[in-house]
C-alpha cells in the first residue's frame, strides 16, 4: 500500500498516496468479483461495466506509482474519482443487482472530499448530486432503466445530502487542524533554527546550510567561502552601556550584515558577538572583496544608544572551502584568520591564505 510514497513528501501527501492505493485495490477487487457475479447471473451489460471499472481502478493506481509527480497524483485521483462517479451514475440508471445500485452512491462524498480536498471535493460532490437528481427525477423516468418509488428517490437524495454535509464538515475540520499543526511545526522549527535576539540563523540553523552548501559544492565541483566576523571591543560596549546596550549593538550589527550581503549569501549568529558568513560559489579573493565592503559599511555606520553615537567595527577572517580543505578545517582557519585581523589592529579582513 505504500508504493509511490517517499520520504521527500510531507505526511499529508504520503497519506493520500496510501489511501489512493488502498481504495484502488479495494475498488478493483470489489468491482471484479461483482462483475463475475453479474456474469454468473447472465447480466452481461452490468458485468462489462463492472469489469471495465475494475481495470480503470487498477490503471489509476499504476499511474500514481509509475509517475511520481504531483501531476501524476492528480491524474490518478481524477481518473479514480471519475470512474467512481461514472459507475455510481450507471448503477443508479440500471438499478444494479435487484435495484440496490443507488445505495453505492454513499461512497462518493467521503472519498471525493478526501482526495480532492474540501473546496474542490464539495464542488464535485454538488455536481454529482445534481446529476443524480436529474437522473432520478426526470419526468416519466426518461433517463432510468430501473424503477424506483418517489419516496425511495427523495429519501435517497436527502440521506445522501446528509452524508455529504457530514463528510464536508469532517474534511474542513481535518484540513484546518492539519494546517494549524503544520504552521505550529514550522514556527517551532524556525524558532529552533533562529537566534531570538538578531533573528539571524543560529548555530544549528546555519549548520544545515553548511551541509547543503558542502553537498552542492561537491556535486558541482565548485569552491565556496566561509568567513567569521567578531565585533571589536564588544566587552567595552557591555561595560559602558550594560547588556541591554550590548544587545542593541548586536541587533544593529546584524541588520547591517544582513542588508549588505548578496542575495545568495548567508549570515548567521555563530555565538556571542561572532557571526558566520557563507559565500556560495565564491573564491577567497571574491569573498575578501565582499567582506571588505561589509566591514567598511559597518565602520562608517555609527550606532546611537541612549543618545550617544559611537563607532562599531568588526574583524573578519575568510577561508575558501575546496575539495582539498573540508568545511571544519576551513572554519578553524577562518577563526584563526579573524584573530590575526584583531592582533593586526582590528577592523580589517584577513584571508586564511595569509596565515
Amino acid at each position: 500500500m505504500s508504493q509511490g510514497t517517499s520520504s521527500q513528501y510531507d505526511e499529508e501527501v504520503n497519506r493520500r498516496i496510501i489511501v489512493v492505493n488502498l481504495f484502488s485495490a479495494v475498488g478493483m477487487w470489489v468491482t471484479f468479483f461483482l462483475g463475475l457475479s453479474a456474469i454468473h447471473s447472465s447480466d452481461y451489460p452490468l458485468a462489462t461495466i463492472l469489469l471495465v471499472s475494475s481495470v480503470i481502478f487498477a490503471i489509476s493506481q499504476q499511474i500514481q506509482v509509475r509517475n511520481r509527480t504531483a501531476k501524476g497524483r492528480v491524474i490518478a485521483m481524477s481518473l479514480l474519482l471519475g470512474c467512481l462517479m461514472m459507475l455510481m451514475a450507471i448503477l443508479t440508471i440500471t438499478g444494479g443487482s435487484e435495484n440496490t445500485g443507488p445505495l453505492w452512491i454513499y461512497t462518493v462524498p467521503p472519498v471525493t472530499m478526501f482526495f480532492a480536498g474540501f473546496q474542490r471535493g464539495l464542488l464535485a460532490t454538488v455536481l454529482f448530486t445534481l446529476l443524480i437528481c436529474i437522473l432520478l427525477f426526470m419526468p416519466n423516468d426518461a433517463l432510468l432503466l430501473a424503477s424506483y418509488t418517489t419516496a425511495f428517490k427523495s429519501r435517497l437524495i436527502l440521506s445522501f445530502m446528509t452524508v455529504t454535509f457530514l463528510s464536508a464538515f469532517y474534511e474542513y475540520s481535518r484540513q484546518k487542524s492539519y494546517d494549524t499543526a503544520m504552521y505550529l511545526s514550522e514556527q517551532f522549527e524556525r524558532q529552533a533554527q533562529h537566534d531570538p535576539l538578531t533573528h539571524l540563523l543560529n548555530r544549528r540553523g546555519v549548520q544545515q546550510r553548511l551541509d547543503q552548501e558542502e553537498a552542492r559544492s561537491k556535486r558541482n565541483e565548485q569552491a565556496y567561502c566561509v568567513a567569521i566576523a567578531d565585533i571589536d571591543r564588544f566587552k567595552s560596549v557591555n561595560d559602558k552601556f550594560g547588556h541591554k546596550g550590548g544587545d542593541e549593538v548586536l541587533k544593529r550589527v546584524s541588520q547591517v550584515f544582513s542588508n549588505r550581503i548578496r542575495k545568495h549569501d548567508i549570515v548567521a549568529r555563530w555565538g556571542g558577538e561572532e557571526f558566520l558568513f557563507i559565500f556560495p560559489e565564491t573564491s577567497e579573493e571574491q569573498a575578501m572583496l565582499v567582506a571588505e565592503e561589509i566591514r567598511a559599511i559597518l565602520s562608517d555606520s555609527p550606532i546611537v544608544i541612549d543618545g550617544k553615537s559611537f563607532k562599531v567595527t568588526s574583524s573578519f577572517g575568510v577561508c575558501e572551502v575546496s575539495k582539498d580543505l573540508d568545511v571544519d578545517k576551513a572554519l578553524n582557519l577562518a577563526d584563526q584568520a579573524m584573530y590575526r585581523a584583531k592582533s593586526d589592529g582590528r577592523n580589517r579582513v584577513t584571508p586564511a591564505s595569509a596565515l
